[in-house]
């Protein structure tokens, strides 16, 4: 009997560590996001007593995506989400920090050729210590989360 409760225990201890660890994976498309390096190209001029310094906010720190909805008819497939997210300097930088970018996304595509028809993507939330610098860097960032969404929608036509 006590084995059985020893045993029962560990199971019970297994799970819990294994439900944690997988409620903290990212899923799919936050790895699909990452695997394209969003913050990669990412620069912005930071001015500290009369002194301009260029800065790379360009590692990744987080991609959460908040919610989802997709819809096909025929060959016409839709898709709009809002997502976070966070890019900082190196750990080398002369000055460290952040931001986090929530953006809402929406794109069309014809699923025969595996293209974009329409895309939108609009930054709607920011924060960190380089959050007001984002709204100038919105281009790159649309940009590179577009590359990302074009990518992963032409693997699909591999198959």
């Amino acid at each position: 009997m006590r084995k059985c409760l020893g045993l029962l225990t560990a199971g019970v201890f297994l799970l819990q560590t294994c439900s944690f660890a997988t409620a903290r994976a990212p899923n799919a498309l936050e790895r699909a996001i990452g695997d394209a390096q969003p913050c990669r190209s990412l620069k912005a001029k930071v001015s500290s007593f009369g002194i301009s310094v260029e800065v790379g906010v360009d590692k990744l720190d987080s991609v959460k995506i908040e919610n989802l909805q997709f819809s096909v008819n025929g060959d016409a497939a839709e898709a709009s989400a809002r997502g976070t997210l966070a890019c900082k300097t190196s750990d080398e930088a002369l000055i460290e920090g952040g931001f986090s970018a929530t953006a809402e996304v929406r794109l069309k595509a014809d699923l025969t050729t595996c293209k974009m028809t329409d895309t939108s993507i609009e930054i709607v939330k920011t924060g960190g210590r380089f959050g007001d610098i984002v709204k100038g860097l919105e281009t790159e960032i649309s940009a590179a989360l577009q590359r990302s969404l074009e990518k992963n929608l032409a693997k699909l036509c591999e198959k």
